[in-house]
């Protein structure tokens, strides 16, 4: 895969990642890698979540998009580090 592909692809991922309104309206006009870096992202739906109760000892999650609340194993910048997206 050619770096423009996965440039494309990442791109693409962002913003299947930041459908909510939640999310977006969390990230504002400022949606620097680095606020987004270090949400979770939602093992349902493949999109980024906002931290719950207990997120330091249990990693939990809600996802505001499907509603998927529990405990989740990755961050963004994990997630797009290992090129886990779909």
């Amino acid at each position: 895969m050619a770096w423009s592909d996965d440039k494309e692809l990442l791109a693409k991922h962002f913003k299947h990642a930041i459908q909510s309104r939640m999310v977006a309206g969390y990230l504002g006009n400022n949606s620097g890698m680095t606020r987004v870096s270090i949400l979770p992202i939602c093992p349902k739906c493949e999109r980024i979540g906002l931290r719950d109760k207990g997120w330091f000892e249990y990693k939990n999650m809600a996802c505001p998009f499907c509603g998927y609340t529990g405990p989740t194993d990755t961050v963004y910048s994990e997630y797009r580090k290992e090129k886990k997206f779909r």
